[in-house]
């Protein structure tokens, strides 16, 4: 009963759905669709009345006038309606997407993507954001139009017999519910409850994927991939077969039931008309009504079982529109001016997880200071980017900007005067300006000005070409281009603070020590944080912040550290002698 219950309840919650991406048009399909639904029922009974009429020699107009409106009806109802489910679909569709992109930018830090089941969720939502409004209204408005017909057609039965329809309703439910209960059990086994779903979905798309077409060949994965998949595939199918021969053989009990009860049925209504209680016509009816609750009920199994996954993504979108995240978000507004960045006794360890990334970390920086971050891979570089960019917020101690805290402050408003460039950085599939102005408007000059500041003059000539050939007949970029784009972005967004993370990994030796003068030779009064592997950068900073294990090992000049730390001497000269 809890199943069915929660069934209807998001059933229910689909509908409000509707109505708040549309209440007019959500009105319409919802008034249309008890009319569809009554129409057979209006024109069983006035073909029932008619034949008796004309059996009974007495006039017959008034219910072939019924009839013929009821098959008018039959006809016009659902090409009417199906025009306003278009429409409704297409607004359901934009509603979403829009909700979900809404949702997204109210949440601040990055602790949603951490949660590995919340971050499926979330990649399910968004490659059903297209299609699953269509499967909601299609199987939703086909549910509530089959209910509707199948009780006209009860009431109808009951007129007559109201045992016999109640008798024909305890062998239909059930069947209902049992072959529904069936096919979800098929679904969950087959999709939602197989720990083998996501890697046959990888599988599938890795041969098919534009990414991955060229190793895929040059290595002749093909066979590899395909065996995998099948081998995956069967062990997935195990129970399926089982829960397909359990599914016909009830199916084949209801079906004798329900036969063994139309035929008493029918039966019965043969002596009422032999003994003239009722007319010829009541037969017809029954056939009719017989007919319309076998196919109704059948059909009603098949839109729930279709609807039931598209329910399940409708959980999924609620959960993530009611998420709220452990950061709160600050009143005070930050207005880009500030003397000291501080850090005190800043401790991080990553959601769902249990190692300590940063542990106690003091630390000042003054504005219009230059950075160098450096240390081994693990030692918290990128991390404590993060925290400065605010994607999470210390586990214990506190960061602020002179002495208020960080976390006081309005995420957009201190988020308006940082830039950055990543390791990890975007590639959108956007024109050469949209990429490097953040789809922000301004200058076009601007544009061309960050563009050579990066050495890429050559994008120049036409800003507005696609950075993708998927769209557009764009272009492709090489790896290398692809970070001076990322670093043209940061350029283009005027800001106090400045974090480079990795900023030259892609670039080769000419263009990576003109990136490092760009942003750190000029004298632009901004503060600016570098995480880098090479050593060969670290004289261009005022101060060198030396991470080993997620504590500080060193914080002072390049040339300082060189003298009093060894550790840090040996990595530097390790880089040194491998140029050499």
């Amino acid at each position: 009963m809890t199943r069915v219950y929660d069934y209807f309840k998001l059933l229910f919650q689909t509908y409000k759905i509707f109505f708040k991406a549309t209440l007019l048009i959500s009105v319409v399909v919802v008034a249309l669709t008890p009319l569809e639904a009554l129409a057979p029922v209006l024109g069983v009974q006035a073909g029932q009345r008619l034949v008796d009429q004309l059996s009974a020699q007495q006039p017959y107009g008034y219910f072939f006038c019924l009839w013929t409106l009821a098959t008018v009806l039959s006809q016009v109802l659902p090409v009417v309606g199906t025009n306003f489910q278009g429409m409704l679909t297409d607004k359901l569709t934009g509603f979403i997407k829009l909700s979900l992109m809404r949702k997204s930018q109210q949440l601040n830090s990055l602790e949603l993507f951490d949660d590995s089941d919340f971050f499926d969720d979330l990649e399910v939502l968004n490659e059903g954001a297209s299609w699953r409004p269509v499967n909601l209204i299609v199987f939703g408005v086909a549910i509530l139009r089959e209910v509707v017909t199948i009780s006209g057609m009860f009431w109808l039965l009951g007129k007559y017999n109201v045992w016999l329809a109640l008798l024909l309703l305890g062998v239909l439910v059930p069947q209902t519910l049992v072959s529904y209960r069936i096919q979800q059990e098929a679904f969950e086994t087959m999709v939602t409850r197989s720990k083998y779903a996501r890697k046959l979905n990888y599988l599938s798309s890795l041969l098919l994927a534009r990414d991955d077409a060229k190793e895929v060949r040059l290595f002749d994965m093909f066979s590899a991939v395909i065996t995998r998949y099948l081998k995956l595939f069967n062990l997935s199918q195990k129970n399926v077969d089982q829960i397909r021969r359990k599914q016909m053989f009830l199916a084949l009990v209801f079906l004798s039931m329900t036969v063994a009860v139309s035929a008493g049925g029918f039966w019965w209504f043969i002596g009422q008309v032999q003994q003239k209680l009722l007319g010829i016509g009541v037969l017809l009816m029954y056939i009719s009504v017989i007919a319309y609750l076998v196919e109704g009920m059948t059909r009603l199994v098949e839109d729930s079982s279709l609807l039931y996954d598209s329910l399940l993504w409708v959980k999924k979108y609620q959960r993530f529109l009611e998420f709220k995240e452990k950061q709160t978000d600050g009143t005070l507004e930050f207005k880009g001016d500030f003397k000291k960045l501080k850090l005190e006794h800043v401790s991080f360890t990553y959601p769902f997880s249990k190692v300590e990334v940063l542990h106690d970390l003091n630390l000042e920086f003054n504005a219009g200071e230059k950075i160098a971050i450096v240390g081994e891979n693990g030692s918290g570089k990128s991390t404590l980017v993060k925290l400065l960019l605010r994607y999470y917020d210390p586990s214990k101690g506190q960061i602020l900007l002179d002495e208020t805290p960080l976390s006081m402050y309005q995420c957009a408003s201190y988020r308006k005067y940082l830039s950055a460039a990543f390791q990890d950085f975007s590639r959108f599939k956007l024109s050469v300006a949209a990429n490097i102005s953040a789809l922000k408007k301004g200058p076009i000059s601007k544009i061309k000005a960050c563009l050579a500041r990066v050495g890429l003059t050559t994008l120049e000539a036409d800003l507005q070409q696609n950075l993708s050939k998927e769209f557009d007949h764009g272009t492709e970029l090489s790896g290398g281009q692809w970070q001076k784009i990322a670093l043209a972005r940061c350029l283009y967004k005027d800001s106090s603070l400045c974090f480079l993370d990795e900023p030259t990994s892609a670039l080769d030796a000419r263009s990576e020590q003109q990136m490092y003068q760009e942003f750190l030779a000029a004298d632009t009064g901004q503060t600016i944080l570098f995480v880098t592997h090479r050593m060969s950068a670290v004289h261009l900073a005022d101060r060198v912040l030396f991470l080993k294990n997620g504590t500080i090992a060193g914080f002072a000049p390049h040339a300082q550290l060189l003298r009093t730390d060894q550790t840090y001497r040996e990595l530097y000269q390790l880089q040194k002698d491998a140029y050499k």
